[in-house]
């Protein structure tokens, strides 16, 4: 549990002293800001044109905040500065290679989320509606979320392939399985628990502080109301712009340590 509390404590303190990675860890709120817009808005063909082209444009951004981020993590840990025009050629280099885990991980993982759509989907509404249930069943791959970060990392390190970069990730990620799935299961639930509470605040402060309004709130799950709802977007996009970087941080500093521990890139964290 030590190394548990030192990565967490080196990333804590490391983000703080970042400028650039808060502008990449802000876009995907870009997504959730756009997603409330165009339910506002008409559904006229030219609108739905628009939309479709400003959403991939979008989802474009998450995969800049996707390199972008544990780069720039990794760059500070390191001692390496990085300017932004610099960030953004590693974008270009790596995204190829980070969409080629996706891939991968999408389909490691293609049976749970098959398995939480078949009880996901309303029999009579036809419409998706993540159960309790199903929220509690997807928190367990979060302790596997080292391994990704270790893969990117190994990208930005060596400029290795997506198989070099697994194997070196994996041999890691076995030989201190016991931390890394602590943080990862951790990191998970206090998102989870950050996002409940995002949605208490939203339906207080909308309620005027009326207490019986939280018994009409899916705590485990309060996307499912508020969605659309710009304060808690507003709300937990902070909370998301702070743990995105956050876990880049916390589990590139776990990578650093166990891949060379007489590093003294912990020194540089103060």
């Amino acid at each position: 549990m030590t190394n548990v509390f030192l990565f967490m404590r080196l990333g804590w303190k490391s983000i703080w002293k970042q400028k650039n990675i808060w502008l990449f860890s802000a876009l995907p709120i870009l997504i959730q800001l756009f997603n409330i817009f165009q339910a506002k808005r008409g559904a006229g063909l030219p609108l739905r044109f628009v939309s479709l082209i400003i959403s991939f444009v979008l989802i474009a951004l998450s995969f800049v905040t996707t390199v972008g981020v544990p780069y720039l993590a990794y760059c500070y840990l390191i001692g390496k500065s990085v300017t932004i025009q610099e960030t953004l050629s590693a974008v270009k280099k790596f995204s190829g290679r980070v969409i080629g885990c996706s891939c991968l991980a999408f389909l490691a993982l293609s049976p749970l989320v098959f398995w939480v759509l078949a009880v996901s989907i309303n029999s009579s509404t036809h419409t998706l509606e993540l159960s309790n249930k199903a929220i509690l069943v997807l928190l367990s791959p979060s302790i596997f979320t080292a391994l990704w970060h270790f893969t990117v990392v190994s990208f930005f390190e060596n400029d290795w392939g997506i198989r070099q970069s697994l194997d070196k990730a994996w041999n890691l990620f076995k030989s201190h399985f016991g931390v890394l799935a602590i943080l990862g299961l951790t990191l998970a639930i206090i998102f989870r628990a950050y996002s409940a509470m995002s949605g208490m605040a939203t339906v207080l402060i909308q309620s005027g502080f009326d207490l019986t309004s939280i018994s009409n709130l899916n705590i485990l799950n309060p996307f499912t109301s508020l969605y659309k709802n710009l304060l808690f977007i507003l709300i937990n996009g902070i909370g998301q712009i702070i743990f995105t970087p956050l876990s880049a941080s916390i589990f590139i500093s776990a990578y650093l340590k166990y891949s060379d521990p007489k590093l003294p890139y912990l020194m540089r964290v103060k």
